[in-house]
């Protein structure tokens, strides 16, 4: 990436923006875009370009670049199924394409560990050559995605494709962020412990920092162009341990029930959600209807092989899961993004 501006697509969302950041403090020049004129607080010295994936041309979008790290993607917490076929296919599609005719010298796109499926068993842990099983929605738009970027890949594009697990740290908005929430709220209510349910759960998670550094890192090894690549922690926290380190963070007590709905009712979080933001919370969490979603999302499918990204030379550095998740809580409190 040296002596080139890098493209950072989804630069001013969660993952995007610590793509940019990183490359800042690196003094790297760096571009992002959006559909809509340059956002408050974006640095003065990032080069903003107005532009929509989904349309095109994308031509100078793209031009002068020694890399593009394609961020940008539409999750179902947020987007309709329409607008991540848009984004998530579409959109990629054209920029491999304007990315393709610019002869850019290296492209990492951030797909999802998600592609894999977890309705059928995959022998684990699982390898990038698994056979896929995306379910509908989110993860087959990025497994379409995928076959978008294999295809540019066979003309010649050096496409690099990055698989991480659920990301977590600063900024996020859901999953954790959700359950970081969740928490809050019924300390807000005045509960005195979070209730969980007594059968663990076995999670995959990645922090966010270990997301930015792989993406930098296959953005300049020769050897990964054309290849998919597999990440997380490397570790594997149970839902109890992740809801430990909520409860700790926060000064709660944890308690496991076989209740199936433990906690407040939705209408009861959102009755408490709406007083916090009223006193001065930010609403950038997602408060997701069902309570603690992600502790309860098992995946037969969980463990990955990260043997393929170590022979590049690249190990997540991030693994006390517990502590960054504890860290991260008050990261959000800090910020007012819970009270």
């Amino acid at each position: 990436m040296s002596g080139h501006v890098t493209l950072v697509t989804g630069g001013t969302g969660f993952l995007g923006s610590h793509l940019v950041e990183a490359l800042r403090r690196r003094g790297k020049a760096v571009r992002t875009c959006g559909r809509g004129a340059r956002p408050p607080g974006l640095a003065d010295d990032v080069d903003y370009r107005q532009a929509d994936l989904t349309a095109g041309p994308l031509d100078a979008l793209v031009e002068g670049t020694g890399a593009i790290v394609h961020a940008a993607g539409a999750a179902s917490s947020t987007s309709t199924p329409q607008e991540m076929e848009a984004v998530n296919v579409a959109g990629t599609q054209h920029l491999l394409e304007a990315a393709y005719e610019a002869g850019v010298p290296r492209v990492v796109y951030v797909s999802t560990s998600s592609v894999y499926g977890k309705e059928v068993a995959l022998p684990q842990p699982v390898v990038e050559e698994a056979e896929c099983h995306p379910g509908p929605g989110y993860a087959e738009s990025k497994w379409r995605a995928e076959q978008a970027a294999w295809e540019f890949t066979r003309k010649g594009l050096p496409v690099t494709v990055l698989r991480p697990a659920t990301i977590f740290g600063p900024g996020a908005v859901k999953l954790v962020a959700s359950t970081i929430l969740d928490a809050a709220i019924e300390r807000h209510a005045g509960l005195g412990a979070f209730s969980v349910p007594r059968e663990p759960v076995e999670m995959r998670l990645v922090h966010v920092d270990d997301v930015v550094a792989a993406c930098l890192h296959l953005a300049q090894v020769d050897a990964a162009p054309g290849r998919a690549f597999n990440l997380d922690s490397g570790v594997y926290p149970s839902s109890h341990e992740v809801a430990a380190a909520v409860t700790r963070a926060l000064g709660m007590a944890l308690e496991l029930t076989d209740d199936p709905t433990p906690g407040l009712s939705y209408e009861e979080r959102q009755a408490t959600h709406d007083r916090m933001l009223a006193a001065g919370m930010r609403g950038d969490i997602i408060l997701s209807k069902q309570r603690i979603r992600y502790l309860n999302k098992a995946n037969r499918n969980n463990r990955l092989s990260l043997a393929a990204l170590a022979g590049t030379g690249f190990r997540p550095r991030v693994t006390g899961i517990p502590g960054a998740i504890q860290a991260n809580a008050g990261w959000y409190a800090e910020h007012r993004w819970i009270i």
